[in-house]
């Protein structure tokens, strides 16, 4: 028994020894790790060169490396300052009217040529043109176009010569002239010579000339007057009408129209519708003449009892 208890004692005791160096060594351990990066880092170098000791020997080269980050920080700004603004001058196009493609009647004005106290030509009329292209376009056959264009009474002027046979009226305005030349023989007066310059936009030009009219002619000391127009052929593409004319040249009285008389024209106007009419009156009696007979010799006569 006493030999049993003296084991158990011995065992006890050496169970507390041991468990007393295992308490000392965790202690150890504990306050190794709670020791800075740098005992650690020595005890760890300890242990590779003791394990190198047994393995063939390695150089390790360590090259540090020194990343230097550079932020570059780019500013891109584009200004525009200069604005490329063009003007273009404005240039104003004056552009002539269109002459008319259609006639239309022309406005009357008195014109008088006097020479001092007398006068020799009263004319009131209204005066037109009537116009085809100008040479150089006529070139072309297929451009040719008719014009008109009437003299405005408020732009056109008249004067002229007078002389014992021969008096002459010109009537000016802007864009031309027009000359008239009368000429008295033994007890009548007529218009014997027209002519015409016309120009038109600065680029038409048109002008003429008829000789050996006997136009209008009337007895002197008449004034003459026509409804009917007269149409005047200058050019093969200029033609001047004479609208609601009343004229009188020479053995002017007073300055003032004398009686009137009606222009051949008129006349004839006159005369057409007046024998149609007695044509027609004409045939009506025939046909009731006869109807008349054709009755009577149908009508029987009494026969004898």
């Amino acid at each position: 028994m006493c030999r049993l208890t003296m084991i158990w004692g011995v065992l006890l005791l050496a169970g507390i020894f041991m468990v007393d160096i295992y308490a000392q060594q965790s202690i150890i351990v504990q306050s190794a790790t709670s020791k800075a990066p740098e005992s650690s880092s020595s005890t760890i170098n300890k242990k590779k060169s003791s394990s190198t000791a047994h393995t063939s020997s390695s150089t390790t080269h360590s090259t540090p490396h020194a990343t230097s980050n550079t932020t570059h920080t780019s500013s891109n700004t584009t200004s525009h300052a200069s604005t490329n603004t063009t003007t273009h001058p404005t240039t104003a196009h004056t552009t002539s009217p269109i002459l008319p493609t259609k006639p239309s009647p022309p406005k009357s004005k008195e014109y008088k040529v006097t020479n001092g106290s007398m006068t020799c030509i009263i004319a009131d009329m209204g005066l037109a043109f009537e116009l085809d292209n100008s040479t150089a376009v006529m070139q072309n056959k297929d451009a040719k176009v008719k014009w008109y264009f009437n003299l405005n009474p408020e732009t056109t002027t008249g004067n002229g010569t007078c002389n014992e046979s021969t008096a002459t009226l010109i009537v000016t305005f802007p864009q031309g002239s027009i000359h008239f030349v009368f000429v008295k023989e033994k007890k009548i007066y007529y218009i014997d010579e027209v002519s015409v310059n016309f120009t038109w936009n600065s680029a038409e030009h048109w002008d003429g000339t008829a000789r050996n009219l006997k136009l209008l002619s009337t007895d002197v000391g008449y004034a003459v007057k026509c409804k009917t127009t007269p149409t005047v052929k200058l050019a093969s593409n200029l033609s001047l009408s004479i609208a609601d004319v009343k004229l009188q040249a020479f053995d002017i009285h007073g300055g003032v129209f004398g009686k009137e008389k009606v222009c051949y024209a008129d006349r004839n106007k006159l005369l057409v519708p007046v024998g149609v009419a007695l044509a027609v009156v004409g045939l009506i009696l025939i046909i009731l003449l006869v109807v008349l007979l054709s009755r009577r010799r149908r009508i029987p006569g009494y026969e004898r009892i």
